[in-house]
């Protein structure tokens, strides 16, 4: 709603329209090449800093529209701000939802029709990063990865913004023409445009580090997707805005450095944030080196801002919110479609393009520029909220029809045997999962017993344990023996120090302390030790440490700290008596059957395999690890399902038409039944019976 201005008071807000900065588009096509080249897996593992660049430049840019205009007409239409808005950010999307979902019919990942479909519909709402927070899955994560419309989270938060900071602005804008400012400038809008970045980011410090709210496991996704704690990065661009008098004083060689020393953390952010993931102080060097680009390019006669400025680069700038749009339900789709070639993603990243110029040419310029659309008649907006309306109900619309496809397409029978491989193993189904460690209340129903028991089986592990439930139920209750269960997700069955893409979890080093501790004190007939041993010492972005010292990311140091710890709590097993099943990761394949494209589904092509040597090179390493560590210690067995799943030369997902699993490197219910006779032989011929 416009405010009148008031008579009389000096301006506060520049009159003159904020020049435009070509360096800034330079800027978004480097912020959209590393998105996309992170995207398409092409060595730049941090590229997704790239979206903390565009929430900078996005703060420049809005903020700088916002105070032009305070400037030139002494008040602010926030009815025709957020109209320019809608026809900026909706219609592009809203032709990307709909394509995406009629072609996702049978171009998705089979295990992720309906969630993409939801988020197609969140994302038509503006809501879809809080949708993506709801799911048991984070950004980093693979099911995660398969949704073809896990970008639009970045499109939510950005709306989210553009709907409440006019609203800050407007607020100190009119304490700055208050009686209370007495010709201070500009200093209420600082404070509260100051104050609400130091507040986001002070939220996102505080989810990050667990102060709040206590005990959630939506913390990390929340510091990551929500539009409270990264509006602090759009915050820190806006604050540029109201710094340009000053900035505009620099010195040229100063500004040359600024620029240079900006230069250098944006491009170490697309190589170094990787280390640690995603959290506020990570992506201080990509925002801060956004910042001081931006500050360096008002001032700058040579430098990265010059290069940023030339044609090639601005051109991709302007189409870089389409590409945006467009490049990852390509690759998504590729992935889906091709995934055993390796050409398939960079060749869909590349083709990107062509849509994105498309929708730029065709879409968004012509509606954006619309002569009529931009005037103040009562026609125009009549048209603008029809416009506005058909951006968010046809791509409703169309992900509605995409689950009522998904629904029609369940009943075949291609879809029906593909969905079995998608049942969950039974720590999932009755919560063993959930890292409640073994003796708990918690896990006190995750036990299957028999009558007059001769003993107890424990299977304890992570999702690798969880895997091997059915089999060891089944061969140890057919045995005579009572088993008990509890697994925790990418977490090992002793304590040490882990840390991941998304942080370090302190729940891991206490489940597996209790549970351990649980085992001696109880002293069960047999214990199965189960974990994915070769993605913890050979994932490059996992961090392994003793407890209470540091961490290393080398394959060599960490293969070093797991023999030993390893060693030593086959040691206490050994002297309370307990005789140990360590089962070995099971062969890595190429093809999670949740990643088929429908259309390969329906036509009988999911499966992968790889020959044994390239399997056997993989598991070298937690194979040589896992055997030094069992030197010397009685009582323990090493129990390996190569040959089983195998045939003499190669490793397939379908054996003997059983798909055997139910991701790249977890075994589906029917594939780990396979296993069950080699488990009941291998528990009567070591487990201890009560006497």
């Amino acid at each position: 709603m416009p405010l009148p201005p008031r008579v009389g008071k000096p301006a506060i807000y520049p009159v003159a329209r904020m020049k435009k900065r070509t360096d800034i588009q330079g800027l978004r096509a480097l912020a959209i090449a590393f998105v996309v080249l992170y995207h398409a897996n092409l060595s730049f593992a941090g590229g997704f800093t790239g979206v903390d660049v565009f929430f900078v430049i996005s703060g420049f840019v809005i903020a700088g529209t916002l105070l032009g205009e305070l400037g030139r007409n002494g008040r602010l239409s926030l009815s025709g701000f957020y109209a320019r808005r809608a026809r900026r950010i909706l219609p592009a999307p809203a032709v990307m939802l709909v394509v995406v979902a009629l072609v996702g019919i049978l171009a998705d990942p089979a295990g992720t029709q309906r969630m993409a479909a939801m988020t197609g519909i969140s994302a038509s709402a503006l809501f879809a990063n809080f949708y993506l927070v709801t799911l048991h899955t984070g950004y980093f994560d693979v099911s995660t990865q398969l949704n073809p419309l896990l970008h639009t989270w970045m499109l939510s938060v950005i709306a989210q913004i553009y709907i409440v900071f006019p609203l800050l602005l407007l607020a100190g804008w009119r304490l700055d023409r208050s009686r209370r400012a007495r010709g201070r400038g500009r200093v209420w809008t600082w404070a509260v445009v100051a104050l609400a970045t130091a507040m986001s980011f002070w939220l996102s410090y505080a989810f990050t580090h667990g102060y709040y709210p206590s005990g959630s496991h939506a913390r990390p996704k929340l510091v990551f997707y929500s539009s409270p704690t990264r509006a602090w990065e759009f915050g820190a661009g806006a604050l540029l805005v109201l710094a340009l008098p000053l900035l505009e004083r620099i010195p040229v060689r100063l500004a040359t450095v600024l620029d240079l020393a900006g230069a250098t953390a944006v491009g170490l952010s697309a190589f170094l944030i990787h280390q640690v993931g995603f959290n506020e102080m990570s992506a201080l060097l990509p925002v801060g080196g956004a910042c001081l680009l931006i500050a360096g390019g008002t001032r700058a006669r040579f430098g990265v801002s010059r290069l940023l400025s030339l044609r090639p680069m601005t051109w991709l700038g302007d189409l870089s919110y389409s590409i945006y749009l467009w490049h990852w339900p390509l690759i998504v789709f590729a992935k889906a479609l091709w995934p055993t070639t390796g050409w398939a993603v960079p060749v869909a990243a590349g083709v990107s393009i062509l849509p994105a110029w498309l929708t730029y040419r065709f879409v968004e310029n012509p509606i954006r520029f619309h002569s009529r659309l931009g005037s103040r008649s009562p026609v125009a907006g009549r048209t603008a909220v029809a416009l506005a309306s058909a951006c968010i109900v046809l791509p409703i619309a169309a992900n509605l029809g995409l689950i009522r496809a998904q629904d029609a397409l369940s009943s075949t029978k291609a879809m029906t045997s593909w969905s079995q491989v998608e049942r969950l193993h039974l720590d999932h189904q009755k919560h063993c999962a959930s890292g409640a460690s073994l003796g708990s209340a918690q896990n006190a129903h995750c036990v299957w017993r028999v009558s007059h028991p001769r003993g107890d089986v424990i299977l304890f592990g992570d999702s690798n344990a969880g895997h091997l439930a059915e089999p060891v139920i089944r061969a140890g209750n057919r045995d005579g023996y009572t088993v008990r269960m509890a697994t925790y997700t990418s977490c090992p069955f002793m304590p040490v120090r882990l840390k991941r893409v998304d942080g370090e979890s302190k729940l891991c080093p206490r489940f597996a302390s209790e549970s351990l501790d649980y085992i001696i004190r109880t002293k069960p007939s047999i214990v199965v030790l189960a974990s994915r041993t070769d993605f913890y010492l050979q994932n490059p972005i996992d961090g392994l440490g003793f407890i209470g010292k540091g961490l290393t990311f080398s394959n060599a140091g960490k293969a070093r700290i797991w023999r030993q710890v390893l060693h030593s709590t086959l040691l206490r097993l050994q002297a309370a008596g307990v005789p140990v099943l360590l089962v070995q990761p099971i062969p890595v394949l190429p093809l999670d059957p949740a990643t088929c494209a429908v259309v390969r589904v329906l036509l009988g092509g999911c499966s992968s395999s790889l020959p044994r040597s390239a399997v056997d090179k993989w598991l070298r390493l937690a194979a040589q690890t896992d055997k030094a560590a069992v030197r010397g210690v009685k009582g323990v067995s090493l129990l390996d399902f190569e040959n089983q799943l195998c045939e003499k030369t190669r490793c397939s997902t379908v054996k003997n038409g059983v798909s055997l699993y139910r991701d790249s490197r977890h075994l589906s219910v029917d594939g780990a039944l396979t296993l069950t006779g080699t488990v009941q032989r291998a528990i009567t011929a070591h487990a201890k019976p009560r006497k």
